[in-house]
């Protein structure tokens, strides 16, 4: 016998072991970060959706992204997987990520019934002069839309001039996956949308305001979303202040107001638009506020889901 083969198939054996539990681990790992629709659409393996309902319900609150996708790229090309993570339309609809959280909408119930009521005043509204532009972020070149940019996209790449140049949006109002590319004829693919818009917050209380407050409004993260640049555009004043509905033909229950095409947002987004007006202290109009609340009464009560 060759010196070395004392307990050969012992040894064999506890590194099948080694190994199989390794892999066990690296599984677990991938499931409960997510990772594993990345490593299944990049290979061609397994079920990309293979993960169970608590791991869903931890996501409560993502928004589309994925927190963890660099960290998983250096764990997966550990053992030899490389991924993209640059920007790329696939031409596939992603899952959006809404909050599903029946909680968060009956906080946000519960506020909608607080917040007062008054007719709209939309009179002498100018965007540029009452609002101004995007402002600098304080970081080269770069302005808010960048850190909203850098904030929504993941595979995000900047410039020398922290200017965002391209990434990759899961529109929370489309529900489509969006390449960024910055370019003249290719930025307007993402917009930056103002959920409770310019001319909304306008004819609800920021006339009131001093030009400072306005801009500060402008460009306040919490009131930003990144979007499809179409559906940006469609949605327009967001509002119909003249309570004649104009959003009647979406059939959403809340004619006055503009909904998202992504009906697993919906939820979300009315929230979102309390949670807005609430932080500013501007009004809804009665009727604004009677639809308000009663779609989130619906969400609440997984009617609107």
């Amino acid at each position: 016998m060759r010196r070395g083969d004392g307990g050969g198939p012992f040894r064999q054996l506890l590194s099948m072991i080694a190994t199989l539990v390794m892999v066990g681990v690296l599984v677990v790992v991938l499931v409960s970060s997510g990772g594993w629709r990345t490593v299944s659409e990049t290979l061609g393996v397994g079920n990309p959706d293979a993960s169970t309902a608590a791991l869903a319900e931890s996501k409560k609150g993502d928004a589309g992204r994925n927190p963890d996708a660099k960290s998983l790229s250096g764990l997966l090309s550990l053992f030899g997987v490389h991924t993209d993570a640059g920007a790329k339309d696939t031409g596939k609809t992603p899952d959006t990520a809404p909050t599903g959280d029946a909680a968060a909408w009956r906080a946000q119930l519960d506020a909608a019934g607080r917040i007062g009521t008054a007719d709209a005043r939309p009179g002498g509204y100018d965007r540029e002069t009452r609002f101004g532009g995007w402002a600098s972020s304080g970081c080269g070149k770069a302005t808010t839309r960048d850190t909203i940019l850098a904030r929504d996209l993941t595979g995000v790449r900047k410039d020398s001039s922290c200017r965002v140049v391209s990434g990759t949006l899961r529109d929370p109002y489309t529900g489509r996956g969006i390449g960024f590319r910055r370019g003249v004829k290719t930025s307007a693919d993402v917009q930056i949308d103002h959920v409770v818009s310019l001319y909304d917050a306008w004819a609800s209380g920021a006339r009131d305001w001093d030009q400072g407050k306005r801009i500060r409004y402008a460009n306040d993260p919490d009131v930003l979303l990144a979007s499809d640049g179409p559906a940006n555009m469609a949605k327009g004043s967001g509002i119909d202040v003249n309570g004649r509905s104009g959003y009647l033909t979406q059939h959403t229950g809340a004619p006055d107001i503009w909904m998202p095409d992504n009906k697993a947002y919906r939820c979300d987004y009315m929230a979102k638009r309390v949670s807005i007006k609430t932080k500013y202290g501007l009004t809804m109009t009665p009727r604004e506020k009677q639809q308000t609340v009663t779609y989130l009464a619906g969400c609440v009560a997984g009617k609107n889901q």
